[in-house]
């Protein structure tokens, strides 16, 4: 899969407590656009042209700030996007955009149908009105659930991803609990890194016992023909049945993936953009091979983590996470290092309760192909 990501604006109508951007009032221009979509056009048709068995599926992410601030030019480009690949024999094309839900209505929601648009919403549940507020200073939490029953409705396998801020991360397993009733059947978390957040061990002691809890909720919510998708549950879980490398699974850093930023030029992954050092190529120029195989060079495995038996299982060489809590893409953080023992040793425990005959929803999902 090649994946490309237009990053439409800067800007958001959010002001979350732990967001590194900026929000400057910058947006993508259609043609920059148009032609990052061009370039990865050519570049398929060069490399089929020698070799028949090339990746020609492609997935195209728009990304922000909120990237709905800019939605009239994502709708056109899906358009000329959707022109684009009918002319890649055999080529496909999957949308998907992440938003902080508040800008989304019945129209939108419809065009993201017609166009097979995977729509994640970004919410931190209990936490919301805590840690995301708009740009005016007024809570979200009851606006964006509005706006989440909607999506729902038609999108039920909707994802909603979940920041956990350490000083409100005792409402996780309150959150999931109110995502269930409202029937999310999805949800990914990521804890807040960067220097607006400070995770201490006593924080860490309470994200612990709050995933503890997810872990009895997950267990519970996959009985029998009922499904409830953890993310990181489930990907350490699918990951050890495939004797897959997490990072290898997970991470697209700058490989089959392409960021352009709102001037056009390219970033490995999101975490980068605009950072010096960083920038591998642009839509006037193509890729920077060279610049590519540098970065490629600079991440190699953390020196402590070489002997360990569960590194395969893993994300301790993704170069944004290990960046943003370090500032080295090769240095993992303590608290990285935990929480990944932590999220293993509960997926583990978890499967070994529902991988059984009694719940084949659960099964068939961790062993399909």
């Amino acid at each position: 899969m090649r994946r490309l990501t237009l990053v439409m604006t800067h800007q958001c109508n959010f002001d979350c407590r732990y967001c590194l951007q900026k929000h400057e009032d910058v947006y993508m221009d259609e043609e920059t656009g148009r032609k990052a979509l061009d370039l990865l056009q050519k570049e398929i048709l060069a490399e089929s042209a020698s070799d028949k068995d090339v990746d020609k599926n492609v997935q195209v992410s728009f990304y922000g700030g909120e990237p709905l601030l800019a939605r009239e030019k994502i709708e056109r480009l899906v358009a000329y996007a959707n022109e684009m690949i009918r002319e890649v024999p055999g080529g496909t094309i999957r949308y998907e955009i992440t938003t902080n839900g508040l800008l989304l209505d019945r129209e939108f929601i419809d065009f993201a149908k017609r166009n097979k648009i995977l729509l994640a919403l970004s919410h931190d549940g209990e936490a919301q009105d805590l840690v995301r507020i708009d740009r005016g200073g007024m809570a979200t939490r009851a606006r964006v659930d509005e706006k989440l029953k909607l999506l729902l409705r038609s999108f039920p396998e909707t994802i909603v991803m979940m920041t956990l801020h350490p000083d409100h991360v005792n409402t996780l397993s309150d959150s999931l609990s109110s995502f269930h009733e409202l029937g999310v059947k999805s949800v990914n978390l990521v804890p807040a890194h960067g220097e607006r957040v400070s995770w201490t061990q006593e924080k860490f002691d309470v994200l612990k016992a709050e995933l503890e809890k997810a872990k009895e909720m997950y267990i519970a919510w996959n009985q029998g023909e009922n499904a409830f998708r953890l993310i990181p549950f489930e990907n350490k879980i699918r990951n050890y049945i495939r004797q897959k490398d997490a990072d290898n699974a997970m991470c697209h850093f700058s490989c089959n993936k392409t960021m352009v930023d709102v001037d056009g030029r390219y970033y490995p992954c999101s975490h980068f953009i605009g950072r010096e050092g960083y920038c591998t190529g642009s839509v006037e120029e193509g890729k920077d091979t060279s610049a590519i195989e540098d970065l490629e060079a600079r991440r190699v495995e953390p020196g402590i983590c070489r002997d360990c038996a569960i590194r395969f299982r893993c994300r301790h060489t993704c170069a944004c996470a290990n960046h943003g809590h370090t500032g080295d893409m090769s240095s993992i953080s303590a608290l990285q290092c935990e929480y990944e023992k932590l999220v293993i040793r509960l997926a583990d425990e978890a499967a070994m309760e529902l991988i059984r005959e009694e719940n084949p929803v659960f099964v068939k999902r961790m062993y399909k192909e």
